[in-house]
């Protein structure tokens, strides 16, 4: 009798299943399992992958991916699990979340939380939901997906001159321009450079612009930039306008920061102590 040897196992390569048959592979896998990540979704053009963020109870949190399923949404804010996830609507009609609903953040990154037991079968939605684009930790919320670069930062509240770059998983962010078109499918999460440098923030105190470092700004830097010294004989009322989402505006005493936004505009007023 012959013996043969046995043949050698068959070794999967690029050549035998083309690119695009092993990445179909990849999201059918992700897609059943409710886990597609953005990896998957961006391996085949080899672009990184942009960063999502989630608004839940009028609170932001950053998601690992733009595809999740609701209870692992749920479980990025802490929320028990005797509660729901519901997508908010442009609508009365919101809708309610099974836990193993697999939420795909670009087609609405607004939500609310209720008790399990006041979930119940809501009628048909009809209404867009709600989108939230996101710059530097803060937000602002449409029904609209589609915008210009310019429409985004006049949405943001963000000056003329600002540079806005779309935030990816990458230290290579997107530029946008002015006459761009942005889609919210595309990534919602955003982040603002000043003009000449990527560590300022142009704001205007007393009507002067003022270029600072960082992203918070003290009572005291205020009275500082104002006024070029702190006077113990007097007292300062601060006050600013143009301020991000989460604070448009307000008034500061002493020991109080404040997050800044480009163009925010600060009043600072002396009163001599009497």
């Amino acid at each position: 009798m012959e013996l043969r040897s046995p043949a050698p196992p068959q070794v999967v390569t690029a050549d035998r299943y083309p690119c695009e048959s092993i990445q179909q592979m990849q999201n059918e896998t992700n897609e059943q399992s409710g886990h597609s990540t953005a990896v998957a979704e961006h391996a085949q053009n080899c672009s990184p992958a942009p960063k999502w963020a989630g608004l839940i109870g009028d609170r932001l949190f950053p998601m690992p991916r733009r595809k999740l399923a609701a209870r692992d949404a749920l479980d990025q804010t802490g929320v028990r699990r005797d509660f729901v996830l519901v997508r908010d609507h442009g609508s009365p009609n919101d809708v309610v979340l099974n836990d193993d609903a697999l939420v795909d953040l670009a087609e609405g990154n607004v939500f609310r939380v209720i008790p399990r037991c006041e979930a119940a079968p809501q009628p048909l939605c009809t209404g867009p939901a709600k989108l939230a684009f996101v710059c530097d930790d803060e937000w602002e919320v449409t029904l609209i997906g589609r915008q210009t670069g310019h429409s985004l930062k006049r949405l943001l509240g963000l000056p003329d001159d600002a540079i806005l770059f779309r935030d990816y998983e990458s230290p290579n962010d997107q530029p946008i321009a002015d006459d761009e078109t942005v889609e919210f499918r595309d990534g919602a999460v955003f982040t603002c450079r000043n003009q000449h440098s990527a560590r300022e923030t142009k704001i205007f105190v007393n009507g002067r612009e003022k270029v600072v470092a960082g992203k918070t700004i003290s009572y005291a830097a205020l009275v500082v930039l104002a006024f070029g010294a702190i006077d113990p004989n007097t007292i300062y009322t601060v006050t600013f306008k143009h301020g991000p989402p989460s604070k448009p505006e307000g008034r500061m005493v002493e020991g109080d920061v404040v997050k800044l936004q480009c163009g925010m505009h600060f009043n600072v007023t002396p009163t001599c102590k009497s």
